[in-house]
Order: structure tokens, then sequence, then C-alpha cells
């Protein structure tokens, strides 16, 4: 199959590509001339780039030219926000616009991210321009796959590990409550699924929520994070979601978040691991093996930034 990723240079679409490639797909990669293909490494040479935009409409007719599956791994991120774009531009009208072109030129398959949480009914736009992406998707009349992670094990590199070191020994968690529920996943597994859903036929016209192998509290993954730090804590307390809702309406721009955004994706959500199983057959990586790797990675790279 001739496959196209948008957004394959990002963590998960860089995966992606690289499993498709492994699954013996061709594979093109819809990008910028300013992307950094770094995290695609060696699978760069294999890969055929197509310059564009996904809100250039005319750029992507190339790109999908004889093409027959695409997987779409794509975020609004700081560099868009800078350009003046908004969820509703890359998330919404951009997904669309791969959307009608694809069905255009025979697309059979299309694999998309969105996210855990996201319904009719969400308040923010982050989670309003998911949902609709998703439904021009599922009306598109071409097969898909959609997948809703409920989060993946890479982002605890960037504030839940710092931040258990930087508040050493303590029973309290300032950034939100600590009995919600959460099933992360690693973002490679998630990259494995999305390439095998290209022809499995299991996965066609499904909407799948899908998270690692195991379910945990807020509090618990804290805790695996002190302990595998060497810190003798226990996250028996934290902050609301309507006390950190509160706390951005007195402060907005305080945060990164808006109160919305806070509300729609703030949940407690335990997900079933048995249908993903099933249907993939891909044996996860636990949370308490990434941590293993990750809590010396982050440690080693706070200490290199306080030298």
């Amino acid at each position: 199959m001739q496959v196209l990723v948008v957004g394959a240079t990002g963590d998960v679409g860089s995966e992606a590509a690289k499993k498709s490639l492994k699954n013996g797909h061709s594979v093109k990669a819809l990008v910028r001339e300013t992307s950094n293909r770094d995290k695609l490494g060696s699978a760069q040479e294999r890969i055929a780039f197509c310059t564009g935009d996904i809100l250039d409409r005319d750029s992507l007719g190339p790109a999908l030219d004889g093409v027959q599956g695409v997987i779409i791994s794509i975020r609004l991120n700081p560099t868009e926000i800078k350009k003046g774009r908004t969820y509703r531009d890359v998330e919404l009208t951009g997904v669309v616009n791969v959307v009608e072109i694809a069905k255009e030129k025979g697309v059979e398959k299309i694999v998309f991210i969105s996210a855990d949480g996201v319904k009719a009914g969400c308040v923010s736009d982050m989670y309003q321009s998911k949902f609709a992406a998703e439904e021009a998707i599922r009306n598109s009349g071409i097969d898909y796959t959609i997948f809703k992670p409920s989060g993946m094990f890479k982002d605890f590199d960037f504030f839940h590990i710092p931040n258990v070191f930087k508040l050493g020994e303590t029973d309290m968690w300032p950034f939100g409550p600590v009995e919600y529920h959460m099933s992360p996943l690693s973002h490679i597994d998630l990259a494995a699924c999305m390439a095998d859903a290209l022809t499995n036929a299991k996965a066609s016209n499904i909407t799948l929520s899908i998270g690692g192998p195991d379910s945990f509290t807020q509090g618990e993954v804290l805790n695996m994070i002190a302990r595998e730090a060497g810190i003798t804590a226990n996250y028996a307390r934290g902050v609301s979601k309507e006390q950190l809702i509160e706390g951005v309406k007195k402060n907005p721009g305080a945060g990164f978040f808006t109160p919305e955004q806070l509300q729609d994706f703030i949940n407690d959500s335990s997900i079933d691991h048995g249908p993903v199983k099933e249907i993939f057959g891909i044996e996860f990586m636990s949370l308490s093996e990434y941590f293993k790797q990750a809590v010396p990675r982050v440690k080693a790279m706070m200490d290199q930034q306080n030298t």
C-alpha cells in the first residue's frame, strides 16, 4: 500500500511512518520545507517527502496522488500558535482538507488520532475541533480507524517527572486531582497499532479508545515516579478539577490551558485494554518499565540544566 503520513516529523507520526515501512508499505510524508526530520532517523532515506501544508489545499493533491492509505497525526503546536493558527484551523479545517482531497483521489483508508474524552457536547475549542474532525472522517465514506488515546508515557517526561523531583518528600500534588484514573500508553505502541490498522480488517470503521495494559490513579503514577527516583513521597492529596478551573478563571492567561479545556480533558477514565489486544495482538510496554528508563533520563537532563 502507498501511505501518506501527515505529521510524520512528530513523535507519533514518525514512529507510524517507520512502522508502516516495516510492514512493507511505501511511505510518503507531507512536510514543510522547515520541518525537522531527525525523528525519522535512517527511515528518511526510504520516504518520499512532499512539501505542503494542510491549510493549503493545492499542495495536498500532489501529496495524495497514488495513495491508498492516510495516517493523520497532527496537533496545534507552539509554532502554529505563533503563526496565529487556532485549534479550529489545524485540527478541524486542516483535517477536513486532507479528508476531502483524499476522497477525490480515491484513498481507501484513513487512520486518525483524536483523544480520550472527545465527544459531542465538549465545551473547548480544542475538543470541539477534534470531535468535528472525527465526524468528518466517519461521514466521508472512506474506511477509517480513529484512535482516542488516554495519554502517552512520553508526556510524563515534561511535567510529572520533573515536578516530582522538585516537590521532593510530600503528600500533596498541587496540579490536579490524585484520585482520577488514567490508562497511558507508549507512543511507539500506539504508532504500531496505527500502522497495523491500515490493513487490519478488525480495525475497519471503528472509533477506539486506546490505553496501556494498566489503569492507575494519578496518585499511583506519581508514587511510581517517586519510588523510581528514590524519593519518600506518598501523593494522597491533590487539587480538585473545580479548584483548578476556578484558579484559571481568576488568573486568565497565567496558565497554558483555558477553563474550557481543563473541563474537557481532566477526566476520570479507565480504558479496557482487552479490545485493543484482541484487534492488534501487540504486547504493550508497561508504565513501570517506561519509568525505569525515563526517570534517570529526566534526572540527568535536569542536573545538566542546573550546572
